[in-house]
């Protein structure tokens, strides 16, 4: 089994779980921040999307005229934005010490041809070291074998690696929006500062 599709089916089960854990949420409307104790960190939610606490670190959906997330299957027009630290993917290898060397092993094994990995700008406040992009497609185990799309940003954060990876169906028209909102939001990306909570 790929990671995305690891990740689309573990994205099911914590939405289908209840919404209690380790993340929490503040703020309302458009000031809403996952606050991530364990790693020191807060990110926007972006607007329109549910988001899982139970996690240390955010999940984010996105379905569009009530769909539903059913195994790997994303509805119609949905999308989902996963982070991850390092030391939580199982099977990682010590080898990607660098957000373009996690780049490369997502890839691997999962993307036809040989995607770009590219530089990612993150703004100096994030205190971001530094950030990679890549995009692939790829077949899910869904019983329509549907395609999907991923979008993936690899990152250092005060010394340690996290991966932030969009999910959607393949070919959807608002793909472009989709991007745009996910980019946004690892963006967002703030230390909390010894002062907050």
């Amino acid at each position: 089994m790929s990671l995305l599709t690891a990740k689309a089916i573990f994205c099911a089960i914590l939405l289908a779980a209840a919404a209690s854990g380790e993340g929490t949420v503040e703020g309302q409307g458009t000031g809403r921040r996952f606050i991530s104790e364990k790693y020191r960190f807060s990110m926007a939610v972006p607007v329109g999307w549910g988001v899982s606490t139970r996690l240390d670190t955010p999940v984010y959906f996105y379905a569009p005229n009530s769909g539903r997330f059913i195994q790997d299957s994303l509805p119609e027009g949905g999308a989902v934005i996963t982070v991850a630290a390092h030391d939580t993917v199982s099977g990682l290898s010590k080898s990607a010490a660098t957000p373009k060397d996690w780049a490369l092993l997502d890839m691997r094994g999962v993307a036809s041809g040989s995607p770009s990995i590219e530089s990612f700008e993150m703004p100096k406040i994030s205190r971001v070291s530094q950030a990679a992009t890549s995009s692939y497609d790829e077949v899910t185990l869904s019983p329509d074998q549907r395609t999907q799309h991923s979008i993936a940003i690899f990152l250092e954060f005060e010394g340690r690696l996290f991966a932030a990876h969009l999910n959607y169906n393949a070919n959807d028209p608002n793909g472009p929006a989709l991007k745009r909102v996910f980019f946004e939001a690892v963006r967002s990306l703030r230390p909390l500062e010894k002062t907050e909570r």
